[in-house]
């Protein structure tokens, strides 16, 4: 469980969290008629979703956008609980689908990467050190996603795995060049897909752990697809084989960016 105080911005994220596991103290909501109409719009949302609205401060665009240091906040943000991270023991306990991340450090692809696991029905593990943490520019990547996924952080990455496997997990590390296609494989037991870094991949440790390595044969001239992308195929192919059922109901196709 995190510590502190945490600010989140997008007008999703905002209404994810309230309606989420962190208590929201405020929200910052620009000064103007854009923020009028937004406050109005909010309240109402709060009274039909029957959640008390908390506290309103009005400030200028230009504070809002210092207090953040970014414009892209669509007019609001809020000051929250710190990110409640799951334990990792207990997310084996809670999950047989886990997506692990080998040191990605870009906040928008933890974000996509969140976004995707919570939809499927998966946790998602990041070491404490060298990688990306849920920020608000994550929050804000996931299009609040996070206010609804188990995200846990790890110690040592490595010595997890070793642990998920003591535990039945089968690990699946993904990377280019791969002897085994990522269809090939049997996801229906409880499986954990390690994914690396955008520029390093997996290391070299982290490999010695995994089960199975596997690949996303790519048929054009490029040599590798986004880390968030690969992601979403794995677990994807997981969900279809189970029959959607990690997801914990019927199958519902979801469009629309929702950021």
């Amino acid at each position: 469980m995190g510590s502190g105080i945490g600010l989140i911005y997008g007008r999703n994220v905002v209404r994810e969290a309230l309606r989420g596991r962190r208590q929201v103290f405020t929200l910052l909501i620009a000064s103007g008629e854009p923020g009028d109409e937004l406050e109005r719009s909010l309240s109402d949302w709060c009274s039909e979703m029957r959640r008390a609205m908390p506290p309103v401060d009005r400030i200028s665009e230009g504070e809002l956008n210092a207090r953040l240091k970014t414009a892209e906040h669509q007019d609001i943000a809020a000051v929250v609980d710190a990110y409640p991270y799951v334990e990792a023991e207990e997310m084996l306990k809670t999950h047989s689908l886990l997506m692990a991340l080998d040191s990605v450090q870009d906040p928008h692809n933890l974000g996509a990467i969140i976004r995707t696991a919570e939809g499927a029905g998966a946790g998602v593990l990041i070491p404490r050190h060298r990688a990306a943490e849920v920020t608000g520019a994550v929050a804000k990547a996931s299009a609040g996603a996070t206010e609804h996924a188990a995200v846990g952080q790890v110690r040592n990455l490595a010595d997890f795995l070793k642990d998920a496997k003591k535990a039945g997990f089968w690990i699946y590390g993904a990377t280019a060049g791969a002897q085994n296609i990522y269809t090939g494989q049997d996801y229906r037991y409880p499986t954990i897909f390690v994914v690396g870094s955008e520029g390093s991949g997996l290391g070299r440790r982290v490999v010695s752990v995994c089960d199975v390595m596997v690949q996303v044969p790519l048929l054009g001239r490029m040599g590798s697809l986004n880390v968030s992308v690969s992601a979403g195929i794995l677990l994807y192919e997981a969900v279809r084989q189970r029959g959607a059922s990690v997801a914990g109901g019927e199958s519902v196709m979801a469009t629309g960016d929702g950021s």
